[in-house]
């Protein structure tokens, strides 16, 4: 079983995405990431949250565009979460959700079903979703829709 990975910064996370089949890259970015971005988590309003599986067609679209708008620069407010879904097992999705704490919002908003190749933009003082990505958001669309979550949230 794939091990899932949380990301808590948004440049380590979208570039994370498009490699989550290697997440020992991610994990050592994570690993060296400086106090100062560990500290800018603390005013995390949203947490994006990629719904991913290395099998999936959306998944493969939606992750260039992701890192092109990470190259644009971290959006201040948000933090990345990667929920890995590449082995179907509903039960592992749920407790990598729960670990990132947006279990409720995700569960609520997924009704049962989980669909990989979204990024589910949630409200962390609402425990909901306020807004999504999809594989056919333009790059300053993701961006607009990021920060609009956070203007939101």
């Amino acid at each position: 079983m794939k091990h899932f990975l949380i990301a808590s910064l948004a440049a380590v996370t979208l570039a994370a995405c498009g490699n989550a089949a290697d997440t020992s890259t991610a994990v050592k970015d994570v690993a060296t990431t400086g106090a100062s971005k560990v500290d800018a988590m603390m005013d995390t309003k949203t947490k994006a949250v990629l719904v991913y599986a290395d099998w999936c067609g959306s998944c493969k679209i939606l992750d260039p565009a992701l890192k092109k708008a990470q190259a644009l620069g971290a959006i201040p407010g948000v933090e990345f979460v990667v929920l890995d879904y590449t082995e179907k097992n509903d039960a592992d999705f749920y407790a990598q959700a729960e670990a990132a704490g947006v279990e409720t919002a995700v569960r609520t908003y997924l009704d049962g079903t989980v669909k990989t190749g979204q990024l589910l933009l949630v409200d962390l003082d609402d425990e909901k979703v306020i807004s999504k990505v999809t594989k056919t958001d333009a790059v300053p669309a993701i961006v607009a829709k990021i920060k609009d979550a956070v203007s939101a949230s």
